[in-house]
């Protein structure tokens, strides 16, 4: 419900100006996308019947405080930046902080320690770093020299990088445990995802070659996972409406993969093959439309008692 409730928020963002040039309105559209939409979908997914996370304080508090400090990030964007519009970007850092704790929560569970479990834990204590460079973008400070778009797209990776792209893995783990025979090969998709997030992050602080080796890192992680799920997982559902948005996300992931590493190397190798707005039209279209909404609502079809 309440990630429905943001995508309808988000479509009549569009009738508001927000964004200093249409590159930039784009980046925070898609950021704004992960606020609304993205975390909700991902935490509604979290829960299953075996383990009774709904029953967590944590992660009730966190649903209840959710589309409240959504808005409040939605606010944030129609203020100049400054000091009000970074205390409403801090509530939503609070979720975040909220979340990543049901994240830890979860981790010291014994039974929530197996690999699908560890991705999805991995995307929820990762969120908060998305909501700590929200902070800093609405407060409309250049922190460690960055440029206000690096700021911006940095807590777009932490969205959809960091949160998003472990959990659709842990979900597919789950599925897959049923699989003996690629069990074992699953494992290396969330080393690969949640390995290079920071590195990604890491690269644009300290070396564009450490952004690069990150780069290749979750493309690998997503190429195995795109495999396991069209080769094992879609064959095995019964839902047509699971098995196209799911076939989407998998396919959606590879060349926004492949974009993300060409503008690594043009960065490492200064070579220019695609520059930031053309990343935002291509790459970040697909990696937030095709595989991250596309992935969870398919994953929202899929009958997880089966």
């Amino acid at each position: 419900m309440s990630a429905a409730f943001g995508g309808l928020v988000w479509l009549l963002l569009f009738l508001a100006r927000i964004g200093d040039s249409p590159e930039t309105a784009l980046i925070q559209r898609i950021l704004l996308l992960g606020i609304l939409v993205i975390v909700p979908l991902g935490l509604s997914l979290i829960p299953t019947a075996n383990f009774g996370d709904r029953e967590s304080t944590l992660y009730r508090l966190a649903l209840l405080v959710q589309p409240i400090a959504a808005i409040a990030a939605v606010v944030s964007f129609l203020l100049e930046p400054g000091t009000p519009a970074a205390f409403l970007a801090f509530l939503w850092f609070c979720e975040t902080g909220l979340i990543a704790l049901f994240g830890l929560q979860r981790l010291s569970r014994p039974e929530l320690r197996w690999p699908a479990e560890l991705s999805i834990n991995g995307g929820l204590i990762l969120v908060p770093i998305a909501g700590s460079w929200l902070i800093v973008h609405r407060l409309g400070i250049q922190l460690m020299g960055f440029g206000d778009t690096i700021i911006l797209l940095t807590a777009v990776h932490f969205h959809f990088a960091g949160y998003a792209a472990p959990i659709l893995a842990g979900l597919a783990g789950r599925r897959l445990s049923q699989f003996s025979r690629v069990n074992q090969v699953f494992k290396l998709a969330p080393i690969g995802i949640i390995g290079g997030t920071p590195l990604v992050a890491g690269g644009i602080s300290f070396s564009p070659a450490l952004a690069l080796v990150g780069a290749v890192m979750i493309s690998i992680g997503l190429v195995i996972l795109a495999t396991l799920v069209i080769g094992w997982i879609l064959p095995s559902l019964a839902s047509v409406q699971a098995r196209v948005l799911l076939l989407i996300s998998s396919v959606s992931c590879l060349p926004a993969m492949g974009l993300a590493c060409a503008y690594a190397y043009s960065i490492v190798f200064q070579k220019l093959i695609i520059d930031i707005p053309q990343m935002a039209m291509t790459h970040g279209l697909a990696n937030a439309f095709g595989f991250a909404l596309c992935g969870l609502i398919g994953w929202c079809f899929v009958d997880r008692s089966s």
